[in-house]
């Protein structure tokens, strides 16, 4: 019958109901993500206990980021520290105070709090009439964000890989003095490259920019980097081929293989001595064409991450980056 109809209709009708016939399998599948995103995420606000808490977590985080920084701007975080001290109180009013992350998040707004004190510096009234009302709540620590000697950071390197993986964070400080050479480079990438994919397919696509105007230019673009982007040594870019994938139920494994090759990537380059942060790439329409210019990103891929990658200095922090524990995010059946 397709033989039949091909002859009798010209090619362009063809095309035509072709590209309908697919449209029409995709939309349900589409709207099916839309209504649940809907639905569900946090982007009507934070009327949850889940919604609520990831709020928290972000913020808090932007605090440890801030306290680990190369040179930590005294004063820095104004609006999150206080915007964070606000959604614990209403965490400690409506839900279970034991919250692992909640319970960090004060942690982390007294070790904002001890930072400004050992430094001598008054902060703003706002910020200590927010911290007061926290210290309040209960007694608990101040957090300390992680300090280490680069030696020490990649002692672990060559461990089972329990130590190995447990070793690895994200680093934000490299030592712009410290260039990553090809041949490294080519090491890791042949190292990540047995991550698994969805029918073999590799649809992992890496852009490795280099020359140091485009990699400012890449991270001014992606804007999660403040602070410390303009002492990464390279840009790695990871990306992914739509074309691998054809029915409306892979409309998403284009990002599932691409975020585990990701994940292989950053184990791969803390086992060539390289400090690494992942970037966030969940662009707006506007940046997403704006990145692609810079980079010349093909239109048959779409951006999976960001990695600011760079040799570490002598000595640097980290975040803690509170995990919860297994009971928290695991079920069984």
């Amino acid at each position: 019958m397709k033989n039949i109809v091909k002859r009798i209709l010209p090619e362009y009708v063809v095309s035509l109901i072709r590209n309908l016939i697919l449209v029409k399998r995709l939309y349900p599948a589409y709207l099916y993500d839309l209504k649940r995103f809907y639905r569900y995420s946090g982007t009507d606000g934070h009327g949850d206990e889940t919604k609520l808490i990831e709020k928290i977590i972000t913020k808090y985080h932007i605090i440890e980021k801030g306290l680990t920084m190369p040179s930590s701007r005294l004063g820095f975080g104004k609006d999150v520290i206080i915007g964070l001290s606000s959604l614990c109180l209403e965490f400690s009013r409506k839900y279970d105070s034991k919250d692992e992350q909640y319970l960090h998040a004060i942690g982390v707004i007294l070790e904002y709090k001890r930072f400004h004190e050992v430094n001598n510096f008054e902060l703003n009234k706002d910020i200590i009439k927010a911290i007061t009302k926290i210290e309040g709540l209960m007694s608990i620590s101040p957090t300390q964000q992680l300090s280490f000697e680069k030696d020490d950071f990649f002692q672990y390197k060559n461990s089972e890989f329990l130590t190995f993986s447990n070793s690895r964070m994200s680093v934000r400080n490299f030592d712009e003095n410290e260039e990553i050479s090809q041949e490294t480079l080519d090491n890791v990438l042949n190292l990540a490259k047995n991550a698994p994919s969805a029918c073999n397919r590799q649809t992992w696509r890496t852009y490795i920019i280099t020359d140091k105007t485009s990699v400012g230019r890449v991270l001014e673009a992606q804007g999660g980097n403040r602070g410390f982007g303009h002492l990464a040594n390279k840009v790695i870019i990871v990306a992914g081929e739509v074309g691998g994938f054809a029915s409306p139920g892979e409309r998403n494994q284009v990002f599932i293989d691409g975020g585990i090759y990701a994940m292989n990537l950053l184990y791969s380059l803390h086992y060539y001595n390289i400090g690494s942060c992942i970037l966030n790439c969940s662009h707006s329409v506007e940046k997403d064409m704006k990145m692609r210019e810079i980079i010349d990103l093909k239109q048959s891929e779409v951006f999976i991450a960001m990695i600011a990658i760079g040799i570490p200095p002598k000595n640097f922090k980290v975040a803690i980056s509170k995990r919860y524990s297994i009971e928290h995010t695991n079920k069984y059946s």
